[in-house]
């Protein structure tokens, strides 16, 4: 079947960016819930997997299916928790409702042993990269973040991803976690980098104590973690390890087109990069959200309040807002500044009629000021100071109320 609708898709792969479009399809399920995750997870429930399988192929038809399909991303939790004939199963559902299959479908998985997934089913489903959240691979600070594998365990997935025929393999890495010493996450960046992925996702520790509005509320326990491990935080040496990690990763190859992203030349998360592009999305499952290029809305997050509205026949938006013009030009700014090249000033005055160095002008006077952001004819892009301080820099450039 996804030969078929390779076959009748007829097209580049380099679609129109104004007409394409992207799923995410959120599985909520875990082994363990890691204290530090602030999405929506549940631990255990692995038996009503079945049934969350049918209520995301029910969502899904449900949804409309507009512009051409680019990526899928199932992420989570722990999609790899998933059957490869459940996988197959959406991703032929994805097919058939766009009448095509992207060329980028993207699973996150988990490293431990005792939850290996069927990694040559998965790529015969027709997942082609894997973002594999190793975290760490120093046994000592895995056991720091309450992960549920080992360094080697690690080591062995990537092996077995890669021999079951995943060209595309993306690692997720932590730092800033107490007790991590500037040399310990040098050796843990070579230790990656001598596995010779594809792309890195390099994420500070977040400790927050009150999360977003976006983000599910830490459970009791995983707020006394937190409360235990920030007083043992230090910035100071944070910083120092991103910019090591700039240093070090640049020197091998890798690109590092956003924050937080690495990638071999051609690696680039295609997925990823259309959030930041503002493209539009949708996503399904408990507690994921959806972008049209107007509007955002998201699904109710408890599980079992989702599977009942689906099962019913009725919507699982929690709730829905039309962004005004002041939100769409902020989030321009903020998500445009993510990426390591900038904000191209041609495509956002095309988009809002105005230069952003002039509809911005006292937040881009203050923060290329405090050596946070550069501007020249063509972009408006965080400094390396800024990379460091993006959240600080993005303040100025929040809308007045």
């Amino acid at each position: 079947m996804l030969a078929e609708h390779r076959r009748r898709r007829g097209h580049s792969t380099l679609d129109c960016v104004s007409s394409s479009h992207h799923l995410y399809v959120h599985v909520p399920f875990c082994r363990l819930l890691c204290a530090y995750c602030d999405f929506v997870t549940v631990g255990g429930r692995r038996s009503e997997i079945p049934r969350y399988i049918d209520a995301l192929l029910a969502e899904m038809a449900a949804r409309p299916a507009p512009g051409a399909l680019t990526t899928i991303y199932f992420g989570g939790g722990t999609p790899s928790l998933l059957a490869a004939a459940d996988v197959a199963r959406l991703i032929d559902a994805t097919a058939s409702r766009w009448a095509e299959i992207p060329d980028e479908v993207t699973l996150e998985a988990n490293p431990s042993s005792r939850e290996a997934p069927d990694w040559s089913g998965l790529r015969a489903a027709g997942v082609n990269r894997i973002s594999l959240g190793v975290q760490s691979l120093r046994d000592a600070e895995l056991r720091t973040l309450a992960r549920g594998h080992r360094a080697e365990e690690a080591r062995e997935a990537f092996r077995a991803a890669r021999t079951a025929g995943f060209e595309n393999v993306s690692l997720d890495l932590i730092y800033g976690i107490p007790g991590q010493s500037l040399a310990a996450w040098r050796r843990g960046l070579r230790a990656a980098l001598a596995l010779e992925p594809d792309h890195l996702s390099l994420y500070a520790l977040q400790l927050a104590m009150a999360p977003d509005e976006w983000a599910a509320p830490p459970r009791p326990g995983a707020l006394r973690w937190r409360q235990r491990l920030l007083s043992r935080q230090d910035d100071d040496l944070t910083a120092d390890e991103y910019r090591l990690a700039e240093d070090l990763l640049d020197s091998a190859g890798y690109r590092h087109y956003e924050l937080s992203s690495w990638a071999l030349p051609g690696r680039e998360s295609r997925h990823n990069s259309a959030y930041w592009a503002r493209r539009p999305y949708t996503g399904i499952g408990a507690g994921a959200h959806s972008y049209d290029g107007v509007s955002r809305s998201w699904n109710v997050r408890d599980l079992d309040r989702y599977l009942r509205l689906i099962e019913a026949g009725e919507p699982a938006t929690a709730g829905a807002e039309r962004l005004d013009d002041e939100t769409h030009a902020f989030e321009a700014i903020a998500l445009g500044l993510r990426a390591v090249d900038g904000l191209d000033r041609r495509a956002f005055a095309a988009e809002f009629a105005q230069d952003p160095v002039e509809r911005f002008q006292e937040a881009v006077t203050a923060t290329t000021g405090a050596g946070l952001l550069e501007v020249d004819a063509d972009a408006l892009r965080l400094t390396a100071a800024g990379r460091l301080l993006a959240s600080e820099a993005l303040v100025a450039f929040l809308p007045q109320t």
